[in-house]
């Protein structure tokens, strides 16, 4: 903290600044390379595209009307903010610019449509990075994309080569599911690249479950059954080993008549079966 309290104090000679640290080492655009950025500066000016650049643009915003005495608060601030973004009012002052900068009317036009195809010439080739596991994104490095973009993909040049991330962080993903599409001009994706974008996404392998749990209100019943039937087909203690031993099976299937709380996720779906063959589907939240 005193680091920066100096470095601002240098920086600033004299006029009143803040200084904002954010964490580099994650995406926060989907875009990496020249046109794909472009179009995301534009959804994100359109009230879509990235969450999170949207999050940080906001908060960037919210201080600086703030210190200019547009506002009281950082809250009415980032609220100025996405409000300008959703009714398009970023957008239309975005384009404002280019057209005053030279830019043609007719390309200021297929922008606002999002004609992007008839604007921008992306990479001949593409290539696109599936999951190889499943499980649950826990973090996706930056240095890894960047350093494919920079140096194996020609730079942020005009050939249209780049990346597009296709997943989120904490996000769901099973074998198969798009992670990345990388943009390329030659035919042929070294496999050495495919390599570094695939281990860009940090991914934590979770085994899933179909059914959690079975609970039965005809335990009783089918268990004073099955007693009689194993008492009936001979010793007593015969029949307590079949009648311990159907137990254990049934545990091992999950079947219960009660459950830790803990062990049933937040969303879960109940299927009841009831004796005259019904089925009833229940979708709970858990509080």
């Amino acid at each position: 903290k005193q680091w920066y309290q100096r470095r601002v104090a240098i920086t600033a000679g004299g006029i009143k600044c803040r200084v904002q640290v954010s964490d580099a080492t994650v995406p926060y655009s989907k875009m990496l390379g020249y046109p794909l950025e472009i179009q995301d500066v534009i959804e994100i000016l359109s009230g879509e595209g990235s969450a999170d650049v949207v999050d940080v643009l906001a908060l960037q915003c919210a201080h600086l009307l703030q210190m200019s005495k547009k506002v009281e608060s950082l809250k009415e601030g980032e609220k100025m903010v996405f409000d300008v973004l959703t009714n398009g009012g970023g957008l239309k002052k975005f384009l404002e610019m280019l057209a005053v900068q030279g830019v043609s009317r007719e390309v200021v036009d297929k922008l606002r449509d999002r004609k992007y195809d008839e604007v921008f010439t992306l990479a001949g080739y593409q290539t696109t990075i599936e999951s190889r596991i499943p499980g649950i994104i826990r973090d996706i490095r930056l240095d890894n994309l960047e350093r494919v973009v920079t140096n194996r993909l020609g730079g942020y040049g005009s050939g249209g080569q780049g990346i597009k991330i296709c997943a989120d962080i904490s996000s769901r993903v099973n074998v198969g599911t798009c992670l990345a599409v990388i943009y390329h001009t030659e035919e042929t994706l070294a496999p050495k690249i495919k390599s570094v974008v695939n281990t860009a996404f940090e991914i934590e392998k979770i085994h899933f479950n179909r059914v959690i749990r079975t609970f039965r209100n005809d335990e009783s019943e089918k268990k004073q059954q099955r007693r009689n039937r194993n008492s009936k087909s001979g010793s007593k203690e015969n029949a307590e080993k079949e009648d311990n031993k159907e137990d254990k099976e049934e545990s091992k299937e999950g079947v219960g008549s009660s459950v830790s709380s803990d062990s049933v996720p937040k969303d879960y779906v109940v299927v009841v079966h009831t004796e005259h063959g019904e089925q009833r589907t229940v979708t709970e939240k858990k509080e």
